[in-house]
């Protein structure tokens, strides 16, 4: 492609051609950061010579590191496998495959997954005698992972484990380490900081990648944590040509790692850096912009600028509120059924909500109107693992002949019945034509067949079936429910793990015993028709592979997506912001997130709340987002 450089504007031809030296730019949503990345490796190549064997660009996906080269070859109308374009581990993987040099490891290291490393945590919580309902391997492992990326070693670690469950994690944490190394194996955050370790151990090695790669590129800069900063200072510490690419306003992965200081304070880290900024923006109408900019301009920890476009001024967004959630859900439903019918594509058109369990009204009504829809980065609210195992103890209760019901939660959560001991009641349930709750009863004449802990673990589990079935008789379904979690530990199991797959599963838990309630406050069905009720919201066409489907999906997860139509649901204080978010800078990230939530919008935005929310089987009444407050004058 000949001319490449002309069909820029003034500023991102700036950013291209100017090449030597640090430089931070600061690309605003919708402003056309991938192009700029691209198109600036590729005139490295055509107009200033460089050896494509000396460019180095570091992704944080895979799909962004295939797009990257896929447009730098289309620019360059060639092979782009010189260069090393990828994501930070697998850039890690290269060099240490190449010149590891540890006592201990070899360079043909196995990767462990995150599957891998609580088989391993599992292994350290037997041997070190500890309870496996405290230590629970998602919460060892989210903890190891969180010092990895830190920085953090177990003996680091040590010197502030104060607390008995800490000094505990720091015998894990020891343990792991050493399981790891004896396995020749590193997590994936093992590899980013391996390299560190290399680098600083051996300058030759570290020399040998500061010379050879010219140019370092970082893409989404303002998502880098500790550890990747580290590594970008280290190996563009010779030529000093780094080139990071970020949105300080689009910082939203605190919880991963993140660290916003590293974009705000590039210029201090990095002396002569050339600071661009890309404000133009080509997705959105300037009527979604200025709600965008007068919302962002709220927070205090960001390199200010305001967002602009040449596209049309467009609709003002609209604001809507609803009596309460089911109203909301309605109201949404109704406008995007209007929208489709009046011709757009259902592909265009987005639900963005700020936690997981606020898509279950929603998904609802969309199928009531046979509306194709999709849960992008997630899944459907009743195919979730913990709804379904609600819904299989409930299965089970109504019916005791339910053998896929009972196989989901003979062990869930766990209660030392594994698979050998469930094909060994097939067995008894087989030979007398029964199904396996039946063949509970027949465990004692079985003793060749059990052992005692086993016997025992099966006799309890009949107990609480046939405890729940009695409660059925005479409880409704929200009492039954909560003795049901009650009695199985269900939610006290996940607060012990506490991180926020948990959290959300709780969250999950706790929508869904407000579907319950509102079924019976509304229907006054019994627990048989409930069952039926959402087998049948369930059974939809499964349409994560078709292309026409309306999109839902949180917030963190539509970054870098956009819609034509947008609708942002569950605005009310406490949800969006989340009541999670108590410190300022906890409400400066919750206030990036909207930014980001806002500007996924190119033609249309629409904005609802709910006056009350039914939330913990109650109905909790609430105020708007304090948000809402920061754009009113936009609408």
């Amino acid at each position: 492609m000949e001319n490449f450089l002309n069909e820029l504007n003034d500023i991102q031809y700036k950013c291209i051609t100017e090449t030597e030296g640090p430089q931070l730019i600061l690309a605003g949503a919708g402003s056309g950061k991938t192009r700029v990345v691209t198109t600036k490796i590729a005139y490295l190549v055509k107009y200033e010579k460089v050896n494509p064997q000396e460019i180095l660009a570091f992704t944080f996906t895979n799909k962004a590191a295939k797009e990257m080269k896929d447009r730098v070859s289309k620019l360059l109308e060639s092979d782009v496998e010189k260069m090393w374009i990828g994501t930070f581990h697998s850039m890690c993987v290269r060099i240490l495959r190449r010149d590891l040099n540890f006592p201990n490891y070899t360079k043909n290291f196995s990767i462990f997954d995150t599957t891998d490393q609580k088989t391993l945590i599992k292994e350290c919580i037997r041997e070190l005698n500890l309870d496996e309902k405290i230590y629970t391997p998602n919460y060892v492992q989210n903890k190891i992972s969180s010092m990895k990326n830190e920085g953090i070693t177990p003996l680091e670690f040590e010197k502030f484990a104060f607390s008995p469950i800490d000094k505990k994690l720091v015998e894990l944490y020891k343990m792991y380490e050493r399981k790891m190394q004896s396995n020749n194996a590193f997590d994936f955050d093992d590899l980013i900081i391996k390299v560190i370790e290399l680098f600083t151990n051996d300058s030759m090695i570290k020399t040998y990648y500061q010379q050879r790669f010219r140019y370092v590129f970082v893409d989404e800069y303002q998502d880098t944590n500790n550890v990747q900063y580290q590594l970008i200072k280290l190996i563009s510490g010779m030529h000093n040509n780094i080139c990071v690419v970020g949105d300080a306003d689009q910082s939203i992965y605190k919880w991963r790692g993140a660290n916003i200081n590293n974009i705000l304070n590039f210029e201090k880290d990095y002396n002569n850096t050339n600071q661009i900024i890309l404000s133009q923006n080509y997705r959105s109408t300037q009527s979604i912009l200025e709600i965008a900019n007068s919302v962002i301009q709220n927070n205090t920890e960001r390199i200010k600028k305001d967002l602009w476009t040449s596209n049309e001024v467009g609709d003002k967004p609209t604001l809507y509120e609803a009596g309460n959630s089911t109203e909301e859900a309605i109201q949404v439903a109704n406008v995007i059924e209007k929208i489709i019918n009046e011709g757009e594509k259902p592909s265009e058109i987005a639900i963005l909500y700020r936690s997981n369990y606020i898509s279950r009204e929603f998904e609802e009504q969309l199928i009531k109107r046979d509306i194709n829809y999709k849960v992008i980065g997630g899944i459907k609210f009743y195919d979730r693992a913990e709804i379904k195992d609600i819904l299989g103890y409930l299965r089970l209760i109504v019916n005791e002949d339910d053998d896929v019901s009972f196989r989901r939660v003979v062990n869930s959560p766990k209660r030392g019945i594994g698979d050998v001991t469930v094909d060994k009641l097939s067995e008894i349930a087989t030979e007398k034509n029964i199904s396996l709750y039946k063949a509970l009863e027949y465990v004692e004449d079985y003793d060749k067949l059990f052992d005692a802990r086993a016997q025992k673990n099966l006799s309890n589990f009949k107990n609480l079936i046939d405890n729940l079935k009695i409660k059925s008789l005479s409880n409704s379904i929200t009492e039954l429910l909560e003795f049901l979690l009650e009695r199985v530990e269900y939610i006290s199991g996940l607060e012990k793990i506490d991180t926020l797959e948990a959290r959300s599963k709780i969250e999950n838990i706790e929508e869904f015993l407000s579907s319950v309630k509102n079924f019976e406050d509304n229907e006054e069905g019994t627990l048989h028709e409930f069952l039926v009720g959402v087998s049948l919201l369930s059974d939809v066409d499964k349409t994560e592979n078709i292309e026409e489907a309306v999109s839902l999906i949180t917030v963190h997860s539509a970054k870098g997506l956009e819609f034509k139509h947008v609708f942002i649901v569950a605005l009310e204080e406490g949800v969006f912001p989340s009541s999670y978010a108590e410190l300022d800078e906890d409400i400066e990230e919750e206030r990036r997130l909207m930014y980001v939530a806002l500007t996924r919008a190119k033609n249309n935005l629409y904005l609802s709340y709910a006056k009350s929310r039914m939330r913990h089987g109650k109905i909790n009444y609430q105020l708007p987002s304090s948000f809402i407050e920061e754009m009113d004058e936009n609408f």
